[in-house]
């Protein structure tokens, strides 16, 4: 059988560093909770868990974060509950709930957590370590379903060829040494720490190596669906696998397995936000029978619109994020590599050239509609212009970029500027803009071709105390009226993208030239 092309194979191997480093970080996450006196995990899952059902389910740990102006998708808090869930009924019980918060590699310290008890409430110290390894849990199932999305678009990918590729010499199991080998081979270091940390992470039953199914299980992506819940499976290891004190006894070549069923991650639909093949078949989630708050149809097609802007511009921010954590990454060189003459800005067609070296193919349209919402001066990018296109809205993940130094690599020389991982996060970031213009252009021809939407309707429905300009209040308060939950962050996007000059509120011109056709192009 043939195997993968070099560049596929590489990225497989970027899934499996990306894993080990991310469950690393979690892992340092969970040691500094469990050294915290105050920390009691019986007493902090009674606290997730809202109306005492002894579980946890999706709404509580959404909950939990939002209250600490966290927020995650619900694809993203799926992905979360699946890595640890037992018995794959979307929740997560108390057992589970120690295997994502106390330490695999400190048995010590994980006992002396275990032991605490009579502390009825989270302290603002133990809150904040909690949320935090929440999100580094989040942060990692991001960009490894991130990795996952870009393998399957290789065309020479498949799972079997991926699995065939690690398992040299065939054997029909991956053990230890054939991950170190193959990351190796792709020039990424591999020490014992790196892959204990790979195997606590997809090595279901413990057994030091990974099986067709584990592996299988660990490189797929989902899709989105509707949440169904999924049969027990009736593996021996599962029935048993959290009453028995499995990750006490460590194996003699590594830390204490976690005992993680990825396998379950698969078995269940889970519940996401809207796909973006949902958002292009359909420019509105209501019911056009259905009657808005106001009782006005123009209401409910706008808030409609709000929505999907905003599922989108949360999958955007979420691949700056992961753009902005690559140590290599900075906005000047990013720019540089764009700015192929030298001129201080980028023109349309070196912002082609470029994407197409980095394997991405827009539609010319698409370029055009991206210059039409970031430039200026039309038809041309300076770089405070690419700088709002790349940089993430966290003053946090920006200020890394913004403390490195650049490289300023001759011209000749920038193709050698990023590793492999950040211009892959790179072109994702760019995907991303280019599929979000094409999207919201959808959604402008739809609503235009809308026999009974008037604009100036739409306008008024926002425009509350009728003062001719619509304020983030009233842009708030709308999506509350239709049961939207929108974060503070969420909310400043949206408004951004029609404030075109940025003075805090949406004026009805500007509102008009953000819902009005862009292209003549059919979409």
């Amino acid at each position: 059988m043939a195997l993968l092309r070099v560049d596929t194979e590489r990225r497989l191997a970027e899934f499996f560093s990306s894993a080990s480093k991310g469950e690393q970080e979690v892992e340092i996450a969970r040691i500094a909770l469990s050294e915290n006196r105050d920390f009691d995990p019986y007493s902090a899952f009674k606290v997730l868990d809202r109306f005492s059902n002894g579980y946890l389910n999706y709404l509580d740990i959404k909950a939990f974060l939002e209250n600490n102006r966290i927020f995650a998708s619900s694809q993203e808090i799926d992905l979360l509950i699946n890595q640890y869930d037992s018995d794959s009924d979307g929740r997560l019980i108390l057992n589970d709930f120690h295997q994502l918060t106390l330490p695999s590699t400190n048995l010590v310290l994980r006992d002396i957590a275990l032991n605490r008890s009579g502390i009825l409430r989270l302290s603002a110290d133990v809150e904040f370590l909690l949320v935090r390894l929440l999100e580094k849990e989040l942060n990692l199932q991001r960009r490894l379903e991130a990795i996952r999305k870009d393998l399957e678009i290789f065309p020479d990918f498949s799972t079997i060829k991926a699995f065939d590729t690690i398992d040299y010499p065939s054997s029909s199991i991956i053990t230890r040494d054939k991950i170190a080998d193959f990351l190796r081979k792709n020039l990424i270091s591999a020490f014992n720490d790196d892959l204990d940390a790979i195997l606590r992470r997809f090595d279901v039953d413990s057994d030091e190596r990974l099986s067709y199914s584990e592996f299988s299980d660990a490189i797929k992506s989902t899709t989105p669906s509707s949440y169904v819940k999924s049969p027990i499976r009736d593996s021996p290891s599962r029935s048993g696998r959290h009453s028995s004190p499995l990750r006490r006894s460590p194996s003699p070549t590594r830390s204490p397995n976690r005992s993680i069923d990825a396998s379950s991650r698969f078995d269940a639909s889970i519940t996401r936000s809207p796909g973006r093949s949902q958002l292009l078949a359909s420019s509105s989630g209501f019911d056009r029978s259905s009657r808005s708050p106001s009782g006005q149809p123009e209401e409910s097609e706008l808030v409609s619109v709000f929505r999907q802007q905003i599922d989108l511009d949360r999958d955007l921010e979420a691949a700056r994020r992961d753009l902005a954590l690559c140590p290599d990454f900075t906005v000047i060189d990013a720019f540089n590599l764009f700015d192929l003459n030298n001129l201080g800005y980028v023109t349309q067609l070196e912002f082609e050239d470029t994407l197409r070296s980095l394997r991405v193919y827009p539609i010319k349209d698409e370029v055009s509609l991206l210059f039409k919402h970031y430039s200026y001066i039309e038809r041309r990018l300076t770089f405070t212009d690419f700088s709002k296109i790349v940089t993430t809205k966290d003053l946090e993940y920006a200020r890394l970029i913004n403390n490195r130094v650049p490289q300023n690599l001759p011209r000749y020389d920038r193709q050698r500027t990023f590793s492999l991982t950040t211009e892959n996060l790179l072109s994702r970031v760019m995907k991303l803009h280019l599929e979000n213009e094409s999207v919201a252009e959808s959604l402008r021809q739809k609503l235009e071709r809308r026999p009974y939407f008037s604009k100036t309707d739409a306008f008024q429905c926002v425009d509350r105390d009728r003062n001719g300009y619509l304020t983030f209040n009233e842009f708030e308060n709308l999506l509350q009226d239709y049961g939207i939950y929108a974060s503070r962050k969420d909310v400043e996007n949206l408004m951004e993208r029609y404030d075109k000059d940025q003075d805090g509120r949406v004026s009805y011109s500007e509102f008009l030239n953000e819902v009005t056709p862009k292209s003549p192009r059919k979409y």
